[in-house]
């Protein structure tokens, strides 16, 4: 599902851990190194970054942690001062 898809669905959609497979950030401008992953890829690793906060997996947590998940990328590919 396109990201923008996901932002018109129900909130019932959105917390319901049976539509996981469909969060999908592929393409979204606030979230460029989330983007540049495989959407199956992203999944996974939202997956396992909500559960190990002991969260209920569902889009609307996956939403939530996203900008989190971008920034630990950011920060992971920021050349360091040290080298």
């Amino acid at each position: 599902m396109f990201w923008k898809e996901m932002l018109n669905q129900s909130e019932e959609f959105l917390q319901d851990p049976n539509n996981i497979q469909y969060f999908s950030l592929k393409g979204h401008p606030e979230f460029p190194y989330i983007s540049d992953l495989e959407e199956e890829e992203v999944l996974e690793l939202m997956k396992e970054f909500v559960s190990s906060e002991n969260q209920k997996l569902s889009i609307a947590n996956m939403m939530s942690y996203a900008p989190v998940f971008e920034m630990m990328l950011v920060k992971k590919n920021l050349p360091s001062i040290f080298g």
